[in-house]
């Protein structure tokens, strides 16, 4: 079979940290009801805090698909706070010993938490002691790694993070360049998000480079919660807008004033849309800097040629397609016409890179090959172009680093012209 090598080769989207912490924490991907979780096999590594806490569950595969109630959890779990964070990162399922545990501002009597309010019970949870963010952080490096990546796009970053990075960096021990943004909850976190950004800018790493900002502004089409020009199937509503158009402007400013990057969350056509004519609104003032549109996994032709002045790079991946083609349709019925349009973001000079999301999908050059040759059988229209040059980082002189593989396997991993696979 014949090989492929890729300079660079990058992941354009991953939450770098959540990937190792998955990997060593407790997996709800097996799940094939709400009640599997009694068959979980719980280990003292699987708590954060006095907190259980796992992750990957997700409905769409489960017999009934109807989102959980936390009266399972408290059958199985009575005597500490459970969370388990759905498959896509928008939502959690909540016990009620955790409920009662938060402060969150709505009523969230069924124990789904959606969005920012899932977000909320997160950043409530005990932190990790910084020997378990060690052990995490080593496991993402060798789980990209041994995946074929040698560069990571961060949507995730702290300085915490990158100052243990750094450590990795000063004891020979990392194998792989991260690019960096902070992200930030709302409107009034950017500042803080700002000063958390200078702080990671102040460690001086060849491998480590830092952007700027990133936001959600809407949520994901497998909570429904992505935010779509028309509504959900068989649903009253079209998803959700975590940020006004207002804000959205005052983010773009907030970053652009300062010469940093933002990176906006948008799988929603509308939120697409959205964020670009607030982009062109900031730009028609006379303030222009790089924005980076994330996911983009439905958008409207009008919306891609309002696209062209800006300096706009997407970041798609391309596995959420083997994901969500059995289920996608039938929740946003004829704009599915707009789903995955990498060629006509090629013809119109967009430039993109493809990543995976993980941990939400595994990190894996050959799921890109796999999804882009079954979506072509599913009227998405081929990308045709050499599909892995949109895997190679956009500056090819950082490092010298190289990936061999073929269309089922990796072969060998060199990192700065060492190898380590």
């Amino acid at each position: 079979m014949e090989t492929v090598e890729i300079k660079n080769c990058y992941d354009s989207h991953a939450h770098f940290v959540s990937t190792g912490r998955n990997q060593l924490g407790l997996t709800l991907k097996t799940l094939q009801s709400a009640d599997d979780v009694k068959s979980l096999v719980i280990k003292p590594e699987h708590f954060q805090g006095d907190w259980l806490v796992g992750f990957g569950w997700d409905n769409h595969l489960w017999r009934d698909s109807s989102l959980p109630h936390k009266d399972i959890l408290d059958k199985y779990f009575p005597d500490f706070p459970v969370l388990f964070g759905r498959v896509d990162g928008h939502a959690g399922w909540i016990n009620s010993k955790g409920l009662q545990k938060l402060q969150l501002p709505h009523d969230e009597s069924t124990g789904v938490l959606l969005e920012r309010d899932y977000i909320q019970a997160l950043m409530q949870l005990p932190k990790h002691s910084e020997t378990q963010l060690k052990a995490q952080i080593k496991e993402s490096i060798k789980t990209f790694n041994q995946a074929g990546f040698t560069h990571v796009r961060d949507l995730s970053m702290n300085s915490l993070t990158a100052n243990l990075l750094h450590d990795l960096y000063n004891a020979r021990e990392l194998t792989i360049c991260i690019d960096g943004f902070i992200t930030a909850e709302n409107v009034v976190d950017l500042e803080r998000a700002y000063l958390d950004f200078q702080k990671c800018q102040q460690i001086k790493n060849p491998y480590l480079r830092f952007h700027g900002i990133k936001i959600f502004i809407d949520g994901s089409l497998g909570s429904e919660t992505a935010l779509i020009s028309k509504n959900y199937i068989g649903k009253s509503h079209n998803g959700l807008l975590a940020w006004t158009q207002d804000e959205i402007k005052t983010a773009l400013i907030y970053c652009w004033s300062r010469k940093i990057e933002i990176a906006i969350h948008t799988i929603g056509d509308l939120a697409v849309d959205i964020a670009v004519k607030a982009a062109r609104e900031v730009s028609a003032s006379g303030l222009l800097g790089k924005l980076h549109l994330e996911h983009v996994q439905l958008i409207s032709p009008q919306t891609i040629n309002l696209m062209k002045p800006l300096h706009i790079h997407c970041h798609i991946q391309p596995s959420h397609w083997l994901s969500d083609k059995k289920w996608i349709k039938s929740k946003i019925g004829d704009l599915s016409s707009y789903l995955f349009q990498w060629e006509l973001l090629r013809k119109n000079k967009i430039p993109f890179s493809f990543g995976s999301d993980s941990p939400v999908e595994p990190t894996s050059l050959v799921r890109t090959y796999e999804a882009l040759k079954d979506s072509s059988q599913f009227e998405i229209p081929a990308l045709t172009a050499d599909i892995y040059s949109y895997h190679a980082h956009p500056d090819h002189t950082w490092t010298t680093s190289k990936t061999v593989f073929d269309t089922e396997k990796i072969h060998s991993v060199y990192f700065n012209g060492e190898k380590i696979n």
